[in-house]
C-alpha cells in the first residue's frame, strides 16, 4: 500500500491548495469552521487552534477503524485548513492508530511504517494483513472526507438553511 509521503516530514500526508474563486478569506472560514462540526462528533474537544483573523483551523481528530467489519480502535490524525482569499489549504497528517481495551492499549501504531508496531509471535502474517487493511480503509475514508470538505468549501453541498 503506497500512501503519500511528505518528503519533509517522511510522515504520511495529505495536502493540497483548493481555488475558491470570489470566495473571501470569511466566508471560507466559515464553512471550514461548520465543515468541521458536522464532521467531527466533539467538535469542540477536537479543535486545537482555531483564528478566524489569520485563516486557520487546526484540530486532532479520529477516525474510527474497522478491519473486516471488526473494532479496531481509532486512527488518530491532526487535520489543518488554511483560509486565504480565494483559496484554502489543507493538510491531514499524524496518523496513529491506537486501541484501547480492558487489557491495556494497543494498536498498530504509526502510519509511516509499513510494518505494524503490533506483533503477536505467530501471528504477524495475519497481523500484517490487518495492518495493510487499516491503512488502505484510511486511506479511503480521508479521501472521502477530502471530498466532502471541498464540496463544503465550494458551495456544492447544499445547506440545509436553503429552501
Amino acid at each position: 500500500m503506497i500512501l503519500p509521503i511528505d518528503p519533509e516530514s517522511k510522515m504520511v500526508t495529505y495536502t493540497g491548495v483548493v481555488e475558491v474563486a470570489g470566495a473571501t478569506q470569511a466566508q471560507l472560514y466559515s464553512r471550514a469552521y461548520e465543515w468541521v462540526v458536522k464532521s467531527y462528533k466533539s467538535a469542540p474537544d477536537v479543535l486545537q487552534m482555531q483564528d478566524k483573523e489569520s485563516g486557520k483551523i487546526i484540530l486532532k481528530g479520529n477516525t474510527h477503524a474497522y478491519i473486516r467489519g471488526r473494532d479496531a480502535g481509532l486512527v488518530n490524525h491532526t487535520f489543518s485548513i488554511y483560509l486565504k482569499e480565494g483559496k484554502y489549504k489543507y493538510e491531514v497528517t499524524n496518523f496513529n492508530n491506537v486501541n484501547p481495551t480492558p487489557k491495556g492499549e494497543f494498536g498498530f501504531g504509526r502510519f509511516e511504517n509499513e510494518k505494524s508496531s503490533f506483533t503477536m509471535p505467530m501471528m504477524n502474517g495475519i497481523i500484517q494483513k490487518s495492518y495493510n487493511i487499516l491503512r488502505r480503509n484510511t486511506d479511503t475514508d480521508i479521501k472521502a472526507m477530502l471530498a466532502d470538505l471541498q464540496a463544503a468549501m465550494t458551495g456544492q453541498s447544499k445547506d440545509k438553511s436553503d429552501f
